[in-house]
C-alpha cells in the first residue's frame, strides 16, 4: 500500500489526505471560508489528485462558505464526485448551495460510512 500524502491549506481551515482512492477533506468546525481560502483548498487537493479527477469526502460541520466560495468549489475538476459530511440542516443547506452549480455528482451525508459508500458505488 502507497504512503497517504497529507497537505494543509486555506490558512491551516483545511487538511487533505489521500486514502484508499478518496481524497478525504477535512475543514476545520466553525471556520469561514473565503474565495481566496477556497481556491487554495481547490489546489491542493489538485495536487493530490495528480491530474486524474478523484472521488472527495469533505467534511464540512460547522464551517461558512461565501458564495464566491461555493461557486468557485462547484466549478473543480479535480473531482469526479464529492460526498459532503455535515452534521445540521445548516451543513446540509451550505452542500445543497453548491449542489445546485457542480459539474460532478454531489450529495450531503450525515453519515460517513455512507458517504463512503456512496463514493465507491460511483467508482
Amino acid at each position: 500500500m502507497g504512503e497517504e500524502q497529507l497537505l494543509r491549506a486555506a490558512n491551516g481551515k483545511n487538511t487533505l489526505i489521500v486514502r484508499n482512492g478518496v481524497i478525504e477533506s477535512l475543514w476545520r468546525p466553525g471556520s469561514a471560508v473565503d474565495v481566496e481560502e477556497a481556491r487554495d483548498a481547490i489546489h491542493a487537493a489538485a495536487a493530490l489528485a495528480g491530474g486524474r479527477p478523484m472521488p472527495m469526502l469533505s467534511e464540512m460541520s460547522d464551517v461558512v462558505i461565501t458564495a464566491a466560495a461555493r461557486r468557485l468549489f462547484a466549478q473543480a475538476t479535480h473531482v469526479s464526485a464529492i460526498a459532503v459530511l455535515g452534521s445540521n440542516d445548516v451543513d446540509r443547506a451550505v452542500a445543497a448551495a453548491v449542489e445546485q452549480e457542480a459539474g460532478y455528482p454531489h450529495r450531503f451525508f450525515s453519515s460517513r460510512a455512507a458517504a463512503l459508500a456512496w463514493l465507491q458505488a460511483l467508482a
